[in-house]
């Protein structure tokens, strides 16, 4: 629950710095879509580690969530970077 938390901020200060940089630089919605995408596919992660978990693989489980968290929050804000050098 905590690791939804704290991806989910990401997620929301992402679609936020989206919203700023889409009225700064008249950039398209499809802007949008990264933020989307990871807004869709956690819950998939987090899915898996609840069969991870059912099936007492408790170490791959925590190794798993926490691997594609950090891979979200760093795609999120590759992306946020990519769009300040517009």
């Amino acid at each position: 629950m905590f690791m939804l938390l704290i991806v989910y901020g990401f997620v929301y200060t992402s679609f936020i710095a989206v919203k700023l940089a889409i009225a700064k630089y008249d950039l398209t919605v499809m802007t949008y879509l990264p933020e989307l995408i990871s807004f869709i596919v956690y819950p998939v992660v987090l899915y898996k580690t609840r069969q991870l978990f059912r099936q007492d693989k408790r170490l791959r489980a925590a190794a798993w969530v926490m691997g594609w968290s950090a891979m979200i929050i760093v795609f999120l804000y590759t992306h946020l970077s990519q769009l300040i050098t517009v």
